[in-house]
């Protein structure tokens, strides 16, 4: 917190009341002790001595006689009156006592006024304050000293535990077996590690921590509930949720008004401004061992939910594959990779995936921000293009960092001159962009900062880049060995497949083998630098007629200087260090770029790997929990992209193209665990529609604000007909972590959503075993598809398969999923129908378009491929099939037609050529032309 800060706060908060120094602590606990000594002897010590004087008041046992009441007053009658005065004096401070006692420990507003004890009440008051702070004072010398975890403080509390970005998400909670297997976890409260203890306890709890004293104010309950949860009135939940709870000094929460500093708090789920407990699984880097065969395995029945309940059975727990937690929170490195993964998926190109594979997968689609990647693409090409309006040079970006709201660019030289939207700071060594401030439009021209590679996020949750180019010369990542080398990968992977950059080459050297797989012909292996070394020399400025950056705007930018990067594991050494440094060392920058794991000499920027994943350049300012990829995630990563074959038709595509296809292997189809037809689809109560995008009809009520989280919610359980644990389901839907108390909240939503039936059974059934479940009467489009397709294999006539398959294309408007909105069903890679789905609906539409070729029916043949197409454009297939029909019902010219718009789709999706098999269907139904344009195809 800055002086600023502060001082707004002493205005409002703390400082509202009187501030002393350390030196007057002693007078205070000095004052302290001896209003504790007064008023013990004011409560105790003055009936203890009337008793002990025999002045016990005088009660009297009949009514005076009219000779009493007018006779002399003696020395007698005048003692028993003053006795009875004291009583009654020390009755009413007694009492005053009490009350502001008990408003004290309350913490309720003001204590409630004694009547005709002003003064009385208002000396208990100053006493009773007195001995309570006395005791948070004692309570704050054993919180000081008690062996518990360091604990964050605005007002300079030491913290000994190493920063970590504050969005690094939790990792799923598993069993102390599992965990050791997997790796250590540590709990973090944002950038404070917390004990073992702790951290399990309050895993996905928000959690507060209370303030140490600024002078005579210290936190309480009523403050911290007006703070956060903006109605004082609101203590009692705090107290409710954190009663009896044992605290890091050893103490517990027992009165509503004390409370220590450096306690945790939990607090409700609505607190604003209270950070979440995560954890962070560290991985163990697994033993060398030979492939072995992979069986899919089925989701499984039990995973934790980060709501510090006890872990589920070993059994139960669905172990991810080691060390996917390391990419939750590389949004951007995510963002490159799964848009790859698409590309090549709707070319039908990916085979069957393994367990650490889809694990993969569901990691990077958690992790992946693509709003920040489109923010930044999108930015550096507006700022190009102005300056390419203008003529000017681009500026010096040596780092960027990207958050939701803004992208900002540090620069080196400083330029005040930024152009509109763009605002200058910092004596124009900053420039920034505000998300709002961004056109939609895509702007042209080459990228203008290719080099620009995420290194990871800070404290603050922003991606941190850093631009290899403007070192010019190598950049070395020394450290921890091991995570030096999964920082290098993941800067190669990243430098491969992100949005930002076009035209560039990455060529790695003693990187994991999977990279390989990566798609768009941007990377490369080597065996060595010195094979490479060579063509490295011609990227040098000097080799160069101007610079870079004026380079990138000139309107032949595009063809000059395509950009190099090489990415080092392991350190040269000797004469081809001396050489790599050589050529990598300029004077200004130049279209290359050098990372090396291990210290080398000459380096101009050095970055340090720590055990913890932290990376950080003192010299730049940058302190990040870094992007990695392990080698076994490079390993699942080369699975995903692996290319499968095309199958070859059983028969010569060239002689019998214009009859059908050949013999295709079909996918097997099963019918469902609730068989549904069309009609069971109109007339359900709860229709929920997984075919394209995500959809559920129901006559609830449900806010919009909620909507597209139960939509997931109840699309999960659609696909899990069998139903699942309501640990499952929150671990599917917050994979970042959720408290029981909101999960069970959103499953109260969504029953009321649901409904009932006729009988009164809720539509959303809960399971004694903690199972939940869609009832009957919610039907799914894909069960109603699945049990058209099984029974279109058993038809009895090509009539009734004919109508079998046009009633299930019919309802298809996509495969599963295939249009979700971002951030959301990550899930879906465990399911493992994006690939079923799409299969199953290809065979349709091919078995389809085969009968109607039976049924001499060219026309409805090339409708019914066209319709496949809508639901997947780049298989080629259907290409092939919509052509067969195409020369039978418009001739050549239909054919070349088609070829055109298949190369235009092919190119659209990053495919420069079709197959071996399309290419001989178009050479045998339209020959002369195609082998002209076929080849631009």
């Amino acid at each position: 917190m800055n002086e600023t800060e502060l001082r707004a706060d002493r205005e409002t908060g703390p400082a509202r009341f009187l501030q002393d120094d350390v030196e007057q602590r002693p007078r205070r606990v000095a004052s302290s002790v001896l209003s504790a000594v007064l008023l013990l002897l004011l409560v105790v010590g003055v009936p203890a001595g009337l008793l002990a004087l025999d002045a016990a008041p005088a009660i009297p046992r009949s009514l005076p006689s009219p000779d009493a009441l007018t006779g002399t007053i003696g020395v007698e009658q005048l003692l028993a009156v003053l006795v009875w005065i004291v009583w009654l004096a020390w009755l009413q401070f007694t009492i005053c006592t009490v009350v502001e006692l008990r408003s004290a420990l309350s913490g309720v507003g003001l204590p409630a006024r004694v009547p005709l004890a002003g003064p009385s009440q208002r000396l208990a008051r100053t006493l009773v304050v007195s001995v309570l702070l006395l005791a948070s004072a004692a309570g704050q010398a054993s919180a000081a000293v008690a062996p518990s975890a360091p604990v964050h403080s605005e007002v300079g509390v030491a913290i000994s535990a190493p920063a970590v970005a504050g969005e690094v998400a939790a990792t799923v909670a598993a069993p102390a077996e599992a965990q050791a297997a997997q790796g250590e976890t540590t709990y973090w409260l944002g950038d404070v590690q917390l004990s073992p203890e702790e951290g399990a306890e309050l895993l996905g709890k928000r959690v507060y921590v209370v303030k140490v004293p600024d002078g005579r104010y210290h936190d309480n309950l009523w403050d911290i509930a007006e703070r956060t949860l903006g109605d004082g009135r609101r203590y009692s939940e705090v107290f409710e949720l954190n009663k009896g709870r044992d605290q890091p000094d050893g103490h517990e929460l027992t009165l509503e008004r004390l409370i220590y500093p450096n306690w945790l708090l939990v607090m409700p789920e609505d607190a604003a401004g209270v950070e979440r407990v995560t954890a962070v699984v560290t991985p163990v880097a697994p033993a060398p061992e030979a492939p072995a065969p992979v069986t899919p395995a089925p989701l499984p029945e039990h995973a934790p939910v980060l709501d510090g309940t006890q872990p589920l059975p070993a059994a139960d727990v669905h172990e991810s594959s080691s060390s996917t937690a390391l990419l939750v929170g590389g949004g951007l490195l995510a963002v490159g990779l799964l848009a790859a993964l698409d590309r090549l998926r709707r070319r039908n190109r990916t085979g069957e995936p393994s367990d650490d594979a889809v694990e993969l997968e569901v990691a990077l689609r958690v992790g992946a921000d693509p709003r920040r990647a489109l923010l930044l693409d999108r930015g550096l090409r507006q700022l190009a293009a102005a300056h390419r309006a203008t003529g000017r040079p681009l500026p010096g970006v040596v780092a960027a960092v990207v958050s939701d709201d803004a992208l900002e660019l540090r620069l080196s030289p400083s330029r005040p001159d930024a152009p509109a939207p763009w605002q200058a700071a910092a004596d124009g060594t900053t420039w920034r962009l505000a998300a709002d401030d961004v056109d939609g439009a895509q702007a042209g021209g080459p990228a203008p900062f290719p080099g620009l590679v995420s290194l990871g996020r800070d404290a603050l949750g922003r991606d941190v880049l850093l631009d290899l180019e403007s070192a010019q010369g190598p950049v070395s990542v020394v450290g921890d060995p091991q995570v030096a080398r999964e920082v290098a990968t993941a800067l190669a992977a990243e430098l491969a497949t992100n949005r930002w950059s076009d035209g560039l080459r990455v060529t790695g050297v003693d990187l994991p083998d999977g990279l390989d797989a990566l798609p768009g012909g941007r990377y490369a292996r080597a065996a060595s630098a010195s094979d490479v070394l060579d063509r490295l020399g011609g990227r040098r400025v000097g080799a160069h007629d101007g610079d870079v950056l004026s380079g990138r705007v000139r309107p032949d930018g595009a063809t000059t200087w395509v950009p190099e990067y090489l990415v080092l594991g392991a350190a040269p050494t000797g004469a081809l260090a001396e050489q790599v440094v050589a050529i990598a060392t300029t004077d200004r920058r130049s279209p290359l770029g050098v990372v090396c794991v291990g210290d080398l000499p000459g380096a101009r920027w050095q970055l340090v790997a720590q055990p913890d994943g932290r990376l950080v350049a003192r010299l730049l300012g940058l302190d990040v929990q870094s992007n990695r990829l392990t080698p076994r995630q490079v390993g699942a990563l080369g699975e995903l992209f692996t290319e499968a074959p095309e199958p070859a038709p059983a028969l010569d595509a060239r002689h019998d193209a214009v009859a059908h296809e050949g013999a295709v292997e079909r996918p097997d189809v099963a019918a469902p665990v609730r068989p549904r037809t069309p009609d069971d689809l109109t007339a359900a109560p709860v229709r929920v529609l997984v075919l394209g995008e995500p959809r559920v009809e129901s006559l609830g009520v449900l806010d919009e604000d909620r909507r597209a989280l139960l939509t997931e919610l109840v699309v999960f359980l659609a696909l899990h007909p069998e139903g699942v644990h309501a640990n499952v389901l929150a671990a599917a839907l917050w994979p970042g972590g959720v408290t029981a108390e909101v999960r069970e909240a959103t499953l109260e939503r969504a029953a009321r959503w649901l409904g009932t039936d006729a009988s009164g059974r809720p539509r959303l059934v809960r399971r004694a075993d903690g199972r939940v479940a869609l009832g009957p009467e919610a039907v799914v489009d894909w069960d109603v598809v699945t049990t058209l397709l099984a029974r279109s294999r058993s038809a009895t006539s090509p009539q009734a398969e004919r109508a079998d398959l046009a009633a299930a294309l019919e309802l298809a408007h996509g495969t599963v999923l295939s249009v979700r909105p971002s951030g959301r069903y990550a899930w879906l890679a465990r399911v493992r129908l994006e690939r079923a789905s799409r299969a199953l609906l290809v065979d349709a539409v091919h078995r389809l378009v085969v009968l109607c070729h039976h049924d001499d029916d060219p026309g409805a043949a090339q409708a019914a491929a066209w319709a496949g197409l809508r639901l997947a454009p780049t298989e080629e297939l259907l290409w092939r099939d919509l052509m067969r029909a195409a020369a039978l019902v418009g001739g050549p010219d239909a054919v070349r037609q088609a070829a055109g718009d298949l190369a235009a789709t092919l190119r659209t999706a990053g495919v420069h050529a079709m197959s071996p098999a399309t290419r001989a269907v178009v050479e045998d139904l339209a020959p002369q032309p195609s082998e002209a344009g076929g080849s631009g195809a």
